[in-house]
């Protein structure tokens, strides 16, 4: 026990672990806060609250008809706005008085809530499908019987010895005792935002690892470990001592964060009453479970514990296995980087779904283990993710406690001199020198292994290369770029004649046909197949025909084939990319140069640099062009393969063109080259001020895995935000100059 106390005083009465805790609770709330404020931009938690404050006490029926009737009246309004008659709309509303609907037209009573019409319908839309699930909840409960039915009559399903016909067949018996449940309306966004805000399960993820590393990783570092050779009752009492350290910082992670989230979500929603049924909350209305929301929330904080603790066993697990922070961290990001691919390329119905659900990402998503029914396949059988759930974590948590235990028992403290390779047997090694530079090349490059962390990353990118090709997901894309590329160039009136000609064949084409619809006496389809081929591509010239008015507004814009310099450039298509190549190089620079200068610090080596022959100035120097040589190695197999796939593929003509003939950049007087070449620069300089910044925390924390930690929560933090859809995270530190499409 006394081991355990101080262990837990080693690990939660240092400052710095204090101060890291606090910081990462508020930015937690902060987060949260920001993030719930850029989901609704039409209308506040305060008018969304107040709709259900005029609701209460109504059944969910009536309040649906209440609701539903409100909408009606908005549409209604809407129309006379526009001075369209409603005469004949009103016969389907008897309900409404159309004195009474003129009366709130003319004096703008008609808003109770907003300042627009617009607003006020998104709000009551959106209050709208949440009393709707409580209404016509028996009405989902028999949807499922009877489609349960349709399906297992399907062919397809009809194989009772088939994983889709079992489990069919099995959901509506796990839905047959919640039929006659009558639920309550309240706001739903409260338990929803309190709960499933994934941010928090990172930060959550980097607590535990700061406390892990500091009573594990940082021994090591100082060869402080080597006492636990003459602990009492041997060393797996000490092990044990440090799990349960972990488990404690699990934890306090939760208490700190999870404290924060209620909070926070209790005081811009509220919760409604915490007796009702969890299907009365709006995410929540496809679970089998009969719990009411305060169980929930139990249950959830129990699941969300027992997740953190396989967090902290597996960090555990990795930091007693790795005798540097450079494997701890390599062994950690590859771990969560196959876990996500496994995660999120598995369908669901797989038999492979094992690996996607039992999976840490999946664990972090603990609200969608209440929140929805889900059977997996395994062996052909259904079964229901909660007990895979409660049986994987169990066992998960085991292995990795006894097995690390067992390790950190057993391991050898004292390292072994002797090795069966080194690169100092290599000749190039070989000898005494005492050029600076060098010095600093053999301590970057072989002692902290940035040669081998480079050889193996560009091993992994040219094993990983594969050339894409130019892909059209519908014909409208084949069109687009045969008109482009047929208009391709500066634009002219000739041209705009073209088009105008263009526009013409369509809509005599669209007027032949309408009129040979309307003197047939059948269904028109062979009228409509005669003119398929003619009209096809009038969707592609319309998206054209948008361009051309718009260059109309420039000085200098041109046609050009786009679909190409999209990717590069930041467009939808191009998805998320920019941001994985971001976090990629960031990670790589991270590895790579985190050992610079904290070994020196580390091992009282810094000390050395005060009497160097030209002072320290000359030796950052030297750093400083060691760590460009590296960073310009990682820019290059990070970013050239991509930026050679997509020209390749999509081939460079226009690529001189102004990069104003791309509408997103309308207000740019380069070339699209020169944007490529600049926004180019720009992530080369995002990465050399990372290694700048990496340069400085290892000068002020003295350690390589505080330095490691430290960089992490500065540098790939916000980009792993961006990538969870966090807005703000954009525009935060590095990001805009790293992502450079913003």
């Amino acid at each position: 026990m006394k081991i355990y106390l101080g262990e837990l005083v080693k690990a939660f009465c240092k400052k710095t672990i204090v101060g890291i805790f606090i910081a990462l609770a508020v930015l937690n709330g902060v987060l949260l806060w920001v993030n719930e404020n850029q989901k609704n931009d039409t209308y506040t938690a305060a008018q969304y609250k107040a709709v259900f404050a005029d609701l209460e006490g109504l059944s969910a029926e009536q309040a649906y008809n209440r609701v539903s009737l409100q909408s009606e009246k908005l549409q209604l309004i809407d129309r006379l706005s526009f001075g369209k008659d409603i005469s004949d709309a009103l016969k389907d509303y008897p309900e409404i008085d159309n004195k009474q609907l003129m009366k709130e037209y003319k004096n703008k009573s008609y808003l109770k809530y907003t300042d627009d019409s617009y607003s006020e319908q998104q709000l009551l839309k959106d209050v709208l499908s949440e009393v709707e699930c409580c209404a016509k909840y028996e009405d989902y409960l028999t949807g499922i019987d009877d489609t349960a039915r349709k399906m297992t009559g399907i062919s397809l399903f009809a194989d009772p010895d088939s994983f889709s016909y079992k489990n069919i067949a099995k959901t509506p018996d796990d839905f047959a005792h919640l039929k006659g449940s009558t639920l309550e309306i309240a706001p739903s966004k409260g338990v929803s935002m309190a709960t499933g805000f994934l941010a928090t399960d990172l930060i959550g993820l980097l607590m535990i690892m700061t406390v892990v590393v500091t009573i594990v990783t940082r021994e090591k570092e100082l060869n402080q470990i080597v006492l636990s050779r003459t602990t009492f009752k041997g060393r797996t009492s000490l092990g044990t001592a440090k799990l349960f350290t972990c488990f404690a910082a699990a934890l306090i992670a939760e208490i700190l964060l999870y404290a924060v989230n209620f909070a926070v979500s209790y005081f811009t929603y509220g919760f409604g009453d915490l007796s009702r049924q969890i299907q009365s909350v709006y995410d929540f209305n496809g679970s089998n479970l009969e719990i009411s929301v305060l169980e929930y929330f139990v249950l959830f904080l129990l699941a969300k514990l027992a997740v953190y603790c396989v967090f902290a066993g597996l960090i555990y697990f990795v930091t007693v296995i790795s005798n540097t922070a450079v494997k701890v961290y390599g062994i950690l990001v590859v771990t969560i980087a196959a876990e996500a691919a496994l995660f999120y390329t598995i369908p669901s119905a797989s038999y492979l779904c094992p690996f996607k659900y039992i999976n840490i990402l999946s664990y972090a998503n603990t609200k969608d283990l209440f929140a929805s029914y889900l059977n997996l396949n395994l062996f052909g059988q259904p079964v229901n993710y909660m007990a895979v759930f409660i049986i994987s974590i169990f066992v998960l948590l085991i292995a990795f406690s006894v097995i690390a235990v067992l390790i950190f028992s057993k391991q050898r403290v004292l390292k072994n001199r002797t090795k069966k390779f080194s690169f100092a047997k290599i000749i190039i090694f070989k000898g005494r020198n005492t050029n600076l530079f060098l010095q600093e090349c053999y301590k970057t490059f072989i002692g902290g292994k940035a040669l081998i962390i480079l050889l193996v990353f560009a091993a992994a990118v040219g094993l990983t290369y594969e050339p894409i090709n130019e892909s059209f997901s519908s014909a409208d894309e084949v069109y687009y770029k045969q008109y482009m590329l047929k208009f391709e160039g500066e634009y002219t009136l000739e041209k705009q004649k073209m088009i105008d000609k263009e526009e013409r064949k369509f809509a005599e084409a669209q007027m032949k046909m309408a009129n040979e619809l309307a003197e047939t006496d059948g269904d028109g389809i062979f009228i409509m197949m005669k003119y398929q081929d003619m009209l096809a591509p009038q969707y592609a010239f319309e998206q054209v025909k948008a361009h051309a008015e718009y260059l109309q507004t420039t000085e200098n814009g041109e046609f050009v084939y786009d679909s190409g310099y999209k990717l590069l450039t930041g467009d939808e298509s191009a998805g998320n990319k920019d941001l994985t190549l971001g976090l990629t190089a960031m990670a790589m620079v991270i590895c790579c140069l985190v050992y610079v200068y904290s070994i020196e610090y580390q091992t009282g080596a810094n000390v050395l640099l005060k009497t160097s022959s030209k002072g320290r100035e000359d030796t950052f120097l030297h750093k400083f062009a060691i760590g460009l040589i590296i960073v310009t190695i990682i820019y290059v197999l990070t970013y050239a393969p991509y930026f050679y796939n997509v020209l390749n593929a999509y081939g460079t003509r226009g690529i001189d063109a102004p990069i104003c003939s791309l509408e997103a950049f309308s207000n740019w007087g380069m070339s699209i080259k020169g944007y490529l070449i600049f926004i180019s620069i720009g992530r080369y300089i995002a990465l050399v001020c990372a290694m700048l910044i990496i340069y400085f925390l290892s000068s002020k924390l003295k350690s390589v895995i505080s330095t490691f930690l430290a960089s992490t929560a500065v540098l790939v933090l916000p980009i792993l935000l961006s990538l969870l859809g966090i807005g703000f995270f954009n525009y935060v530190l590095l990001n805009p100059i790293l992502i450079g499409n913003i």
